[in-house]
């Protein structure tokens, strides 16, 4: 996150982002938001310093191809949520995973 932005804003924004998601079918369900613990043997990523991660699920690719098809198609009110949740952070890292 931002320095500026506070924890509970930015879970708010997050919230209502993947609630969104979740209610008009574009995901099945989001994560709740984790914070990192860097002290811990487990964490040996050291090339990041982020502290929170999140997980969006999709049922397949279609699902997860045409939730991000709307938001960069800026498709409202899903747009204006996640211009809220992005305008919070810096250097987001992305990944996708697929189940084998």
């Amino acid at each position: 996150m931002k320095p500026t932005v506070e924890l509970d804003t930015f879970e708010q924004a997050w919230n209502a982002f993947v609630e969104h998601l979740v209610k008009t079918g574009l995901a099945t369900k989001g994560a709740p938001l984790c914070k990192r613990i860097p002290a811990s043997g487990y964490d040996t990523d050291e090339q990041r310093d982020h502290t929170l991660m999140a997980v969006i699920e999709f049922k397949d690719q279609l699902q997860a191809d045409t939730a991000w098809n709307a938001i960069e198609d800026r498709i409202e009110p899903l747009g204006a949520l996640h211009r809220s949740v992005i305008s919070m952070v810096h250097d987001p890292v992305f990944t996708f995973w697929s189940e084998l």
